[in-house]
């Protein structure tokens, strides 16, 4: 452990602003909008540490921040290789989690394996990935009524996706072939109907939707594996993808104007923001530890992320957006995949 992360754990006590930069969060003045998780309960956090060290003692790898392998993207689809199996287990309930308390409250009814993926850009639905039958479709929970309904259908999976303006669905379309495993996004047109190519892969992921124009922002993969977030727009009439950075799980801030997302440095994964067109670059504060999974709140103001310490265990914290303040959100077990 570094000297700074030990001065950090004496400090916390007497302190928290000792060591989070100028002034504190105060919780009382986030957003009630609630923040969608995969939560587990202490037991099942440690449980999950377990497996992680077992995989680790068999000489499983884990994937890098900022370079996958097309062969490995079958976990990121929600696939069976053994870390996924294994993870499975102890993969969590989606949950929302109060900002200001820190209470999650499981929801109930939900797919198997149901993850938290995008917001609609009022709030009202939450698009989730979840097992149907023997494949991964995406649904979408109504906040009102607090029932979720199926919207992708086979042959293919489609484990990741985005709402946009108007109610337009950007899906990712997982194939398997016997080279491997297939990407590409898929999106409903401007005046409705279903799901028509968008891209061509193979290896394009993680879409996140601009909630004030037909914009999206995504991961794409080369063959080597090196990842980039690239930028397209949804109705130009020759729709040409912007690579802006190195990274990954990019997603939009509510007035459309930065994307907030993880990148690798010489100190590990740390949280960037940078404009649509590529300017801008932009440290969103670092801490001590890896960061990752950013999720944007309502009024922009703020930003919680996944911590992951030394013991893999997930905290999810929240700074603000310029950079300024940190502190725990939830300090009861773990939260992963957040979505605000």
């Amino acid at each position: 452990m570094s000297v700074r992360r030990v001065l950090c754990a004496v400090l916390l006590t007497a302190t928290l602003a000792a060591c989070v930069g100028p002034g504190v969060v105060d919780l009382e003045r986030l957003p009630t909008s609630p923040i969608a998780v995969l939560y587990r309960e202490e037991r099942q956090a440690l449980d999950r540490v377990d497996a992680l060290n077992d995989m680790r003692k068999r000489g499983t790898p884990s994937p890098k921040e900022g370079v996958v392998r097309l062969e490995a993207l079958d976990a990121m689809f929600g696939g069976s290789p053994d870390v996924q199996r294994r993870l499975r287990e102890v993969e969590g309930h989606l949950a929302l989690v109060d900002p200001r308390s820190g209470v999650a409250k499981l929801l109930h009814g939900m797919p198997p394996g149901a993850r938290p993926l995008a917001w609609s850009p009022d709030r009202s639905k939450l698009l989730l990935s979840g097992r149907w039958r023997e494949s991964t479709q995406l649904f979408v929970w109504d906040r009102a009524s607090e029932t979720a309904e199926i919207v992708t259908s086979g042959p293919y999976e489609h484990p990741m996706g985005c709402l946009g303006p108007g109610g337009r669905v950007v899906a990712v379309e997982a194939r398997r072939t016997q080279g491997g495993l297939i990407g590409r996004l898929l999106a409903t047109p401007p005046d409705g109907g279903g799901l028509r190519p968008l891209t061509e892969g193979p290896g394009d992921v993680l879409p996140t939707c601009s909630p004030t124009e037909p914009r999206i922002a995504y991961i794409t993969a080369d063959e080597d594996g090196h990842t980039a977030i690239a930028v397209l727009e949804l109705d130009a009439p020759v729709a040409r993808p912007r690579l802006i950075a190195r990274g990954l799980n990019p997603v939009f801030t509510p007035d459309g104007a930065w994307i907030v997302y993880a990148a690798t440095t010489t100190r590990g994964s740390r949280i960037f923001r940078i404009r649509a067109d590529g300017a801008g670059r932009t440290s969103v504060g670092a801490g001590p530890d890896e960061e990752s999974r950013p999720a944007v709140s309502p009024d922009g103001a703020y930003v919680a992320y996944v911590m992951t310490d030394d013991s893999e265990r997930e905290r999810l914290r929240v700074r603000r957006f310029d950079g300024t303040g940190d502190r725990p959100l939830v300090t009861s077990g773990d939260a992963s995949q957040p979505v605000w």
